[in-house]
């Protein structure tokens, strides 16, 4: 699995993303899609999770049982590689770092909220947040799970945290529909996200960044969320700028961040990915070397 894994990095950052319609992400939100209905139950959430994560699940895990050595190799990297995306992430930031006219757009494209109306601050903070929370949820979260439990373990996250972005929206039609997609959402990252502001603070170490006292600061900010609190926080005190969700949370002290923020911002991002990924790696390799596949269940044969 160590080679898997080292193939997948390699198709992420030099070929993207797959074609859509062989993407587990994209189909579990097609099948999403077509079975969300407005003010439905907490029993019907369970039932539209299950029939749009559990079928997308077993297809997309089949690879490990293929006999011919080449073929199986081929899936598995473009299987586990659907699992994150550092390359995606990174040009659509990068790409909105200019603050210019079309930066309100390209920043879209990775938040909930309506930005048609906010100004460039709020557009950068909106950037540099997905940056950070995307972090955890589509990168450092279904790598801590490949490693755990395998490519099981990384697929399972990655479809969860797709049915908790189409229905674990808190309004009053997906309240009680949502319920369970957005807790089992909670549950996968709740360790990564922690895990993931301590490769931040090496990383601003590195960088020579203020991290002193600043998991204090994290524990009382007043982001709503359990999990996305500790990412973005860690990243609003390490670049000394303001994050703000208009009418929801505003951590830090300083101003809210200009162009020269987000281009610091993908620095942090950078060396906290290097030092995560090379972490997994030494991990996987002391337990299975270079092993062609390792124990398609992760770390979990050893506890």
């Amino acid at each position: 699995m160590l080679l898997v894994f080292i193939a997948a990095l390699f198709w992420d950052l030099i070929l993207g993303e797959p074609p859509i319609y062989i993407h587990p992400v994209v189909l579990t939100g097609k099948i999403s899609e077509k079975l969300i209905r407005p003010y439905k139950g907490y029993v019907y959430g369970i039932f539209i999770w299950l029939l749009s994560v559990v079928p997308i699940l077993i297809l997309f895990i089949l690879p490990l049982y293929i006999p011919i050595l080449i073929l199986k190799f081929i899936l598995l990297a473009l299987t586990l590689k659907t699992t994150f995306s550092i390359k995606m992430l990174y040009k659509i930031v990068n790409k909105s770092s200019n603050l210019d006219e079309n930066s309100r757009y390209i920043v879209q494209q990775i938040v909930r909220r309506n930005l048609t109306k906010e100004d460039e601050g709020h557009i950068a903070s909106a950037a540099i947040e997905s940056l950070f929370e995307s972090f955890v949820d589509g990168i450092s979260s279904p790598l801590f799970w490949f490693l755990l439990l395998g490519m099981p373990g990384a697929l399972l996250q990655r479809l969860s945290n797709t049915m908790d972005s189409m229905v674990g929206y808190k309004t009053t039609e997906l309240k009680k529909e949502g319920f369970f997609s957005a807790k089992v959402d909670t549950i996968l990252n709740y360790i990564p996200a922690r895990i993931s502001v301590l490769f931040m603070i090496l990383a601003g170490i590195i960088m020579r960044l203020k991290v002193k006292n600043m998991l204090d600061i994290i524990r009382h900010s007043d982001i709503e969320s359990i999990n996305a609190r500790y990412p973005i926080s860690a990243a609003a005190y390490l670049l000394g700028v303001k994050l703000e969700k208009r009418g929801f949370y505003s951590v830090g002290n300083g101003n809210l961040p200009s162009s020269s923020d987000i281009k610091r911002a993908l620095k942090l991002f950078k060396i906290t990915t290097f030092l995560y990924i090379s972490s997994i790696l030494v991990i996987y390799y002391c337990f299975y070397g270079f092993s062609f596949f390792g124990f398609p269940y992760g770390l979990i044969k050893f506890l």
